[in-house]
């Protein structure tokens, strides 16, 4: 007429967790690192500021507010994404130069730039590090 059900403890009797009381698959999982010892992906990003999908004017202005800001709070590195330009028309990026030319142009503000790493946004973002 059915299995009686008693209480075997928290597991039953094969050893695995009674119904409702059943773990995740991911709960003995192991971190498992690659043979080199390098992470698979690279450190976390600095403070971003996002660009895209604005014109050049709000890009501009957005961008240098809120380096001012990083700027104040001690922050020496900052990464902005301005879209490798998929969405304009022929394809061409075009915040990537006005950006690049605008952190040129604010060496008081701007110490220098370099493209960002390929997990940080490769062709679409720089770093810009801060004076």
């Amino acid at each position: 007429m059915g299995r009686k059900k008693g209480k075997a403890g928290p597991a039953g009797p094969g050893g695995s967790p009674r119904r409702g009381m059943r773990r995740s698959i991911r709960y003995e999982a192991v971190q498992e690192t690659p043979e080199d010892g390098k992470q698979r992906r690279g450190p976390e990003p600095p403070p971003t500021i996002h660009l895209r999908k604005l014109t050049v004017d709000e890009a501009l202005d957005r961008m240098e507010m809120q380096l001012r800001g990083y700027q104040r709070q001690g922050r020496s590195e900052i990464l902005v994404i301005h879209g490798k330009g998929q969405g304009s028309q022929g394809g061409i990026s075009i915040l990537g130069p006005v950006v690049r030319d605008w952190c040129d142009d604010h060496p008081a503000l701007v110490a220098g730039w370099r493209e960002a790493p390929g997990y940080w946004g490769g062709a679409g973002a720089i770093v810009v590090t801060l004076n």
